[in-house]
């Protein structure tokens, strides 16, 4: 299978200029449907270092290219790009359960400042 993809140069007539349209890593990524696949992985790129200055936490980028041989014998390639963000942590929130198994931000065995304030006013009253 390999040797269908072997490159065969043909004699050179003499004078003839070669265009050379091989690809290197870095022009691939960059000629990938116009430039689409560079667009999209700064995008990715820019999201996941969001993410990192957020969290302080690390995350990564994986670029998977699948690459097959179609009927034509030509390569068809497709480009996966994923990030795995670090997430940020919700930290911890402090609660009291009710009498009635809620949740609430009040202690219900302490008294309200309200409350306190209210029982002081009906003492000096009185």
């Amino acid at each position: 299978m390999t040797a269908m993809f072997k490159h065969n140069p043909q004699p050179m007539q003499k004078g003839a200029k070669v265009a050379n349209h091989e690809l290197n890593f870095l022009e691939f990524i960059q000629s990938f449907r116009r430039g689409e696949l560079l667009a999209e992985g700064d995008a990715r790129l820019n999201e996941l270092v969001e993410a990192i200055q957020l969290t302080g936490a690390g995350g990564d980028l994986t670029l998977k290219l699948k690459v097959k041989v179609n009927k034509a014998g030509q390569l068809e390639v497709v480009p996966e790009l994923t990030i795995k963000k670090p997430r940020r942590a919700l930290g911890t929130g402090i609660y009291f359960a009710s009498d009635d198994g809620r949740l609430t931000r009040r202690d219900p065995n302490q008294m309200d400042i309200e409350d306190e304030i209210e029982r002081r006013r009906s003492t000096d009253v009185n």
